[in-house]
C-alpha cells in the first residue's frame, strides 16, 4: 500500500469512527437543524464519496467530476437526490470537461445510504461544502420521496436524461 493510500485510508477510517458517534438523527417531529445534517454529513462523505471526488470536492480531473460549484451540486436539489439514489452513467459534461465514467447508485456500493436522513446528511454536506452554498437544504422526508418517485427505475440516469429532469409528479 502506498503512503498515499495509508494517508487516504486513515482519513476514511477516522471519519467512520466518528460516524458512529454522530448516527443519531433528529428525533421525530424535531425542528430541522440544517446545521447538524450538515455535520453528520462530513463523515458520510468521507465514507463515501471521498475516493472519487476528494476531500476538496474537486473531484479526479479525467476520472471523477468535481463537486465544487457544478450546476449538479447546487442546482435542483431534487435531481441530485435522485443521481445519488439511482447513479449516473457518462459521457457527462461537468463544467465544460466531459467525463465517461459510471457512478453506480450509492446504496448498492455503501449500504450506509439505504438510510434516506444520511442521504439528507451527505446532500446537506456536499451542497454547502467547496464553495457551494445552500441555506435551505434537504430533509429525509424529500430523499425519502425522491426515492419512491423514482422506485421503479432500473438505469443510472444519463446526461441527456439529466439536462430534461422531469419536474415532479403532481
Amino acid at each position: 500500500m502506498t503512503t498515499k493510500s495509508l494517508a487516504i485510508f486513515a482519513v476514511i477510517a477516522g471519519f467512520a469512527a466518528t460516524a458512529s458517534a454522530q448516527d443519531a438523527a433528529a428525533p421525530a417531529g424535531a425542528a430541522f437543524d440544517l446545521k447538524a445534517s450538515i455535520e453528520r454529513g462530513k463523515p458520510v462523505y468521507m465514507q463515501t464519496c471521498l475516493a472519487c471526488h476528494q476531500i476538496t470536492g474537486m473531484g479526479l480531473p479525467g476520472a471523477f467530476p468535481p463537486l465544487a460549484g457544478t450546476d449538479y451540486t447546487t442546482g435542483d436539489a431534487r435531481r441530485m437526490v435522485a443521481m445519488l439514489l439511482k447513479g449516473v452513467q457518462g459521457p457527462l459534461k461537468v463544467n465544460g470537461v466531459t467525463y465517461n465514467n459510471i457512478m453506480l447508485p450509492l446504496d448498492v456500493q455503501f449500504p450506509i445510504l439505504k438510510d434516506d436522513a444520511k442521504v439528507a446528511d451527505v446532500v446537506n454536506y456536499v451542497r454547502n461544502s467547496f464553495g457551494n452554498k445552500d441555506e435551505k437544504g434537504i430533509t429525509p422526508e424529500f430523499v425519502t420521496k425522491v426515492r419512491a418517485e423514482f422506485a421503479s427505475r432500473t438505469t443510472p440516469w444519463t446526461e441527456a436524461e439529466l439536462l430534461k429532469f422531469p419536474e415532479p409528479a403532481k
